[in-house]
């Protein structure tokens, strides 16, 4: 079995530079380009000799680098899912910006391949990580491009991981985000962008002195971490015990709360996300959702007791999700046994087995608490579609279109606005 510390071919040769002419867009909004401009790639099999640095670029405007991830071609052996994917990636981006003034702010999913990597670059736009066959023991190719004159600003980067052969995904991921930032090859061993010529490759996962060196040499010591804190009450008692779960996760951290109910969680800058949580005793705690955070926010968050009648979040982990509570409740709506309810708890659920699950499903539907319209009796082509929908984020005629709830035998909530309000109030839901 060849040893997981090699991470490319070990032949280092002069690589293609080329002036190209860019088009598209890098973060989703049209803008101007630089007419000329030049691309390297890293670890492929003619990768040059280089270590520390690229002097020719500048690196990333303002430390930020927008980014998409294609999950196209992802083998599974490698790693399960595109959510585990991407934790791993957003992981390794914050080993970097813990260490150095960058911002990796994650634009969403795409359809656009990692053409820097190619042995003839092209530009299109896009800065994304993803997946493509290479031989091993490659594991992983970055490439960059910038303006010219140099030293000239990085305007647009990739990372291909190889599908094929990849034996430990986080020590590949981390290293290519060195390349993609501006880095070469360290000529000290025994850190993550050790390489050839001078020093070989390493299975290191952690950024070692002379990484957080090469980082900080382009982009400056890294500014604090956003903070998101305030504190959780229930009336006028503060609520003790919670620890936040965060979506994503990578590079979040949260203290539980105290008895005051105070609570704090560091993000790293961009941050778009939710924190949630389980109960905490009868306290049942919302979820918070947040947008590009850049510097510190107050939230203070109000909890309430018990489990409503109409309980929408039945894996008991703060939040109301289409893909485990959504598909649990319709399933009971079709009279599934109990064991159509395993693997459908999300993430940080408290209730986590088949039996739990269908538990909580089974004790509204019995107290007709999913009777969204108000109907003659609880059906899943009517109540269970307005529930599903509106989990998904549907609003207005989007939820109500097509279901011939006009037509329904006693329902009494037919509109959006009414059945929003019934679905708030009566489910504690914020839709």
């Amino acid at each position: 079995m060849l040893p997981v510390c090699v991470l490319a071919s070990t032949q280092a040769v002069r690589l293609d530079e080329r002036d190209a002419t860019v088009r598209g867009e890098t973060s989703g909004e049209a803008a101007p380009r630089p007419a000329q401009l030049r691309s390297r790639r890293f670890d492929a099999a003619d990768d040059e000799p280089k270590f520390i640095r690229y002097t020719e670029t500048t690196g990333w405007p303002g430390g930020i680098v927008h980014w998409r991830y294609n999950d196209s071609g992802r083998p599974g052996s490698i790693v399960a899912s595109s959510a585990a994917a991407l934790a791993v990636i957003q992981t390794a981006m914050a080993k970097w910006t813990a260490v150095c003034n960058v911002t990796f702010i994650y634009d969403g999913t795409s359809t656009a391949t990692p053409t820097l990597v190619n042995p003839s670059p092209t530009f299109d736009g896009v800065n994304v990580v993803g997946w493509q066959a290479q031989s091993a023991p490659q594991t992983g190719v970055a490439g960059i491009g910038w303006s010219l004159p140099e030293p000239g600003p990085i305007i647009e980067g990739d990372v291909a991981l190889n599908n094929t052969y990849n034996p430990d995904l986080a020590v590949t991921i981390v290293h290519e985000l060195g390349h993609l930032l501006g880095l070469k090859h360290s000529d000290v061993s025994n850190v993550v962008m050790s390489g050839p010529p001078l020093t070989s490759y390493v299975a290191q996962s952690n950024l070692q002195a002379d990484d957080i060196a090469g980082c900080v040499n382009i982009y400056g010591p890294a500014t604090a971490l956003p903070t998101i804190s305030g504190t959780i009450t229930n009336g006028a008692a503060g609520v003790a015990g919670v620890s936040f779960c965060a979506q994503p996760s990578a590079g979040v951290s949260c203290t539980a709360s105290n008895a005051s109910g105070a609570y704090s969680c560091t993000v790293p800058s961009g941050w778009t996300g939710r924190l949630h949580s389980p109960m905490v005793g009868s306290n049942r705690i919302p979820a918070q959702s947040f947008a590009n955070v850049t510097s510190a926010v107050t939230r203070n968050v109000s909890a309430s007791s018990g489990v409503p009648g109409c309980n929408l979040d039945v894996d008991n982990n703060g939040l109301f999700d289409a893909a485990t509570d959504g598909v649990a409740i319709m399933r009971r709506m079709l009279g599934f046994g109990q064991s159509a309810f395993a693997g459908l708890a999300g993430t940080c659920a408290a209730n986590t087995t088949a039996s739990a699950i269908y538990a909580a499903t089974n004790a509204s539907y019995n107290a007709a608490g999913y009777n969204a319209t108000g109907g003659s009796a609880t059906l899943p082509a009517t109540d269970g579609a307005v529930i599903l929908r509106a989990m998904l984020g549907l609003t207005g005629s989007a939820v109500t279109n097509g279901l011939g709830l006009a037509s329904e035998g006693g329902a009494s909530r037919t509109s959006w606005t009414n059945i929003q309000s019934w679905l708030n109030t009566t489910c504690g839901a914020n839709f």
